[in-house]
């Protein structure tokens, strides 16, 4: 597809509505469980490789089998799992010409608002002498830094299967990538975290999703250009 375009912008005398028309052609005549298979391979391949890389760097939290009864640990990992969902569908409308984020955007508000609310909750109940502690956690240190990092091969791979459909809001588009990205990396690092109180996870996990949704951001223009 993107040789028709480049060949159809080429010719001299093209139009814009021309060149417009190819490329929702081509669209148009992709199936859609095709992209979406695109979409889903390359975001779980990256995944994958991230959860390998989290595995060797840091491991499964020790109190794993006693975490998995708790809510605290559910809560965090349902809110950057939300989160990516949300980015998802945006990922998904965003590869399509003039597309707009669609109901991914709508969802992911709700998604962090939610989230924002119970740590609200959380932190309005504790003592006084317990804040402190309920917003910058033990492991402050690294934990934004390691989501990042952990982020970077599916970014890698949400940008290759973004190159295949055929963006034209760029750097939204990155942007959409990158949340999904970072929320990926921060459910796969939830699994080897220890830190259970929500308004941490709230801002410090949503701290390491927005970072990379602005690198997604910044690498949009130079990546996913025709």
């Amino acid at each position: 597809m993107r040789d028709r375009v480049r060949f159809a912008a080429g010719q001299e005398g093209i139009s814009t509505d021309a060149l417009i028309d190819a490329l929702a052609g081509d669209i148009s005549s992709a199936p859609v469980p095709s992209v979406r298979r695109t979409l889903a391979v390359s975001f779980a391949a990256g995944s994958v490789i991230s959860a390998l890389a989290m595995l060797a760097l840091l491991g499964l939290r020790p109190d794993m089998a006693a975490a998995l009864f708790t809510a605290s640990f559910w809560i965090k990992l349902i809110f950057p799992l939300g989160l990516a969902v949300a980015g998802l569908m945006a990922v998904d409308r965003l590869g399509r010409p003039g597309a707009e984020a669609g109901r991914g955007y709508g969802l992911g508000i709700a998604v962090a608002g939610s989230m924002a609310l119970l740590a609200s909750v959380q932190l309005i109940t504790a003592p006084r002498d317990a804040i402190r502690s309920l917003l910058l956690g033990h492991t402050l240190d690294h934990c934004t830094a390691l989501i990042m990092l952990l982020a970077l091969p599916i970014l890698a791979a949400g940008m290759y299967a973004m190159r295949q459909m055929a963006p034209t809001r760029l750097r939204l588009a990155g942007a959409a990538v990158g949340v999904t990205a970072g929320a990926l990396s921060a459910s796969i690092y939830a699994i080897a975290c220890n830190e259970t109180a929500l308004p941490f996870v709230t801002l410090w996990y949503g701290a390491g999703i927005a970072l990379t949704g602005v690198l997604g951001a910044l690498l949009g223009p130079r990546l996913l250009r025709w």
